[in-house]
């Protein structure tokens, strides 16, 4: 296993402690909401539970779910584990809860805020491979899920304790329940996966799924999000809704590399702690911090508001980011301070990148700069473009962590990070066979890597 130096993790976790860097600037937080649909998807109301309707799965306690003054509810995920190192253990169980709402003409939207922690994986090394070594598979999944069939417990095939580690008593199986990993076609490896099943797919979660899971495991630092979500489900029955951590879902499972986290947490990101020790995403290129929403089909990512301060992430250090990109990608900040200088990986790009600027309503260069180089805007921009990629590296658009680049900036405050992905042509017929045979040999490397 890959640890970073004890000092560093030390200095890492001082300077998130002093500069508050734990807490992002996002917009105002959700609390879980249940808004009622028409047949057209309208809005038509809101529908509040009694708190008294809440079911528990079965590593949750009626205590860890709170009625909201101003409305809403807040639900916490094994908070017995707030805060753990990363050699720590924690119970292979699911956590959460859910609840039954009645029949509406159009179903429902639910809406919460996320804000969640995990040292695990839930990553088949495909889309996204695993740092160097650290290791992969499916382990700790968040989600929430919106059916008209039953729970999320219910549904999935479950270990107890005993069935992920020798440490800790509890049952020897729980189950079965039909479904095992992964319970979404395109698994949530450090980034969010929003899907819903019209049915033609049995062996996923039926009907609307947020999904979060962690990229890799062992590589000395946590992962993390902070943003607001929802599921919609367009029914005339009535729905089952589930806000769950999964830890002991099959194939795999077990107790090691704890996760934790709540839904719902309206104004208090913050009292989620983060993991002892840990690097926060965006102070290392191997943990660079990856967008909270986007859609992989037309290449546009957001990332959640982040803190520029003058000793951290952005300022005086590099802040890692990384989209997903396939020749080339554009930048784009919104609010608060902008782009001045950047730093860009080393991939085997022999002639390395062009940095363009838009000017005057076209795309101009404006310097280039070797691979592992940095390049200084001469006045610092909210836009700009980094092309020239060779497009023989096979840069996988759909890779979060394909092509990681520090970002400083020209001063303090919130900034808003968008980029959109600058795609090659498609190749022409003749190149078909060896592209694919590219990809099968690509798949089949990282699939001799998936296994734990």
């Amino acid at each position: 296993m890959r640890r970073m130096p004890f000092a560093r993790r030390a200095l890492v976790t001082s300077l998130a402690a002093a500069l508050g860097f734990a807490t992002l600037a996002l917009p105002t937080a959700r609390a879980i909401t249940f808004e009622r649909l028409d047949a057209t998807g309208n809005v038509v109301g809101i529908y509040t539970p009694a708190e008294g309707d809440w079911v528990f799965a079965d590593g949750s306690r009626s205590s860890d779910l709170t009625a909201l003054a101003g409305g809403g509810y807040s639900l916490l995920l094994d908070p017995d584990s707030f805060g753990l190192g990363e050699d720590t253990l924690q119970r292979s169980d699911i956590f959460g809860a859910g609840i039954l709402l009645p029949a509406s003409a159009g179903g429902y939207r639910v809406s919460f805020s996320a804000n969640l922690r995990t040292w695990d994986a839930y990553n088949d090394g495909i889309a996204v491979p695993p740092l160097p070594d650290s290791h992969i598979g499916f382990w700790d999944l968040f989600a929430v899920n919106a059916n008209t069939s039953n729970y999320y417990w219910n549904l999935v095939d479950r270990v107890g304790s005993e069935g992920g580690g020798e440490e800790l008593p509890g049952p020897a199986a729980i189950g079965p329940g039909g479904l095992v990993d992964s319970l979404v076609p395109t698994p949530p490896a450090g980034s969010l996966v929003q899907y819903t099943n019209d049915g033609s797919n049995p062996a996923a979660l039926p009907g609307a799924t947020w999904a979060w899971g962690g990229r890799d495991y062992a590589a000395g630092y946590f992962e993390s999000i902070r943003t607001n979500g929802s599921v919609q489900l367009a029914t005339n029955q009535a729905v089952f809704v589930s806000f769950v951590l999964d830890t002991a879902t099959v194939e795999q499972a077990d107790q090691n590399y704890p996760s934790w986290g709540a839904f719902g947490r309206a104004d208090a990101f913050v009292d989620v702690p983060d993991g002892e020790e840990g690097e926060p995403p965006g102070w290392s290129p191997g943990n660079p911090l990856l967008p909270v929403d986007g859609n992989v089909e037309d290449g546009v990512f957001e990332f959640a508001p982040f803190d520029i301060t003058a000793e951290g992430p952005g300022g005086s250090t590099f802040l890692f980011i990384d989209p997903v990109i396939a020749i080339g990608y554009e930048y784009t900040v919104s609010g608060g301070p902008k782009f001045l200088e950047i730093l860009l990986p080393t991939l085997g790009d022999a002639d390395g990148y062009d940095i363009e600027l838009l000017v005057s309503g076209d795309w101009q260069k404006v310097g280039e700069v070797a691979e592992g180089g940095t390049f200084t805007f001469a006045e610092a921009v909210s836009r700009f473009r980094v092309m020239g990629i060779d497009p023989d590296l096979e840069l996988d658009p759909t890779n979060p962590v394909a092509f990681v680049t520090g970002v400083k900036f020209d001063g303090t405050g919130t900034v808003q990070l968008t980029m959109e992905a600058v795609t090659a042509p498609i190749p022409e017929p003749q190149t078909y066979a060896l592209f694919a045979a590219g990809l099968a040999l690509l798949a089949a490397r990282r699939a001799r890597r998936a296994t734990r």
